[in-house]
């Protein structure tokens, strides 16, 4: 039961904070579950899937009706190339795990490449000079392909990716990056899901700690929107970057961790 209660503030605490800044959570979740050693990296995968989900599909609806406006055909353009990418990511990361004898040196790719995405995201998201226009359709599922393989990839849910992307590419202030980041995001963990199901069988998942991340996805996803709606644009820009920041570190502990 104390694990139990470990995973659950894990997933609420990151759910909420991701529900706020675009994040989805699984960049927080992963590399905490990865310290804390419990589950191997498909179970950390999978059971960070199923609480994203359910956060972004709460998360979602609380912000339609609290009137934040998406331009649906951007979100379901840029969703459509993030399936893909999503099956091929998830595929790439399988391919890794058979591929190497130890899993820390799947963790510790994942964490190097983390640093450098989070960094990334910290330097694009700070200034104002990095500011376009995408106007091309077409280049959305392109987008959406690119962006859904990384997350996947990496098991971060695509939000520090996503939401500079967005940002950068559309002007968009970091509160509307945030929600079209968490459409994409559900699109692409659901796929992730159903994906998993076929290939390793949920048999293969020790699904008795959704019964922790679950009800705390729903939790977080509720009460992250609320909090989201009330907060400045740079509030929320500022939590992002201190929360890339504060993963940069927990990554390169992770790492150093790996190591040993």
């Amino acid at each position: 039961m104390f694990m139990y209660a470990i995973y659950f503030i894990v997933f609420l605490l990151s759910c909420l904070l991701g529900a706020i800044v675009g994040l989805g959570g699984g960049v927080i979740i992963r590399p905490i579950l990865d310290a804390i050693g419990y589950h191997n990296v498909m179970n950390i995968a999978f059971l960070s899937s199923a609480a994203i989900l359910v956060m972004a599909i709460v998360s979602t609806y609380k912000k339609a009706k609290d009137g934040m406006k998406l331009e649906v055909s951007k979100a379901v353009l840029i969703s459509l190339g993030a399936l893909a990418g999503g099956a091929l990511g998830d595929q790439l990361l399988q391919y890794l795990v058979r591929t190497f004898a130890l899993e820390t040196t799947v963790q510790t790719i994942q964490a190097v490449t983390n640093i450098v995405i989070l960094s990334a995201a910290i330097y694009f998201t700070s200034s104002d000079r990095f500011r376009y226009e995408l106007k091309s359709k077409a280049l959305y599922p392109i987008l959406g392909l690119i962006l859904g393989v990384v997350a996947m990839l990496l098991g971060i849910a695509g939000g520090p990716v996503n939401v500079p992307v967005f940002m950068v590419l559309f002007s968009m202030s970091s509160k509307e990056a945030a929600a079209y980041s968490i459409v994409v995001i559900f699109f692409s963990h659901l796929l992730r899901i159903v994906n998993m199901g076929l290939t390793l069988g949920f048999a293969y998942f020790d699904t008795s700690f959704l019964l922790a991340a679950l009800p705390a996805a729903v939790l977080g996803g509720v009460v992250g929107a609320i909090i989201s709606r009330k907060l400045q644009e740079k509030t929320v820009t500022k939590a992002f970057n201190w929360t890339m920041a504060g993963l940069v570190g927990l990554n390169i502990f992770n790492i150093v961790t790996f190591m040993r």
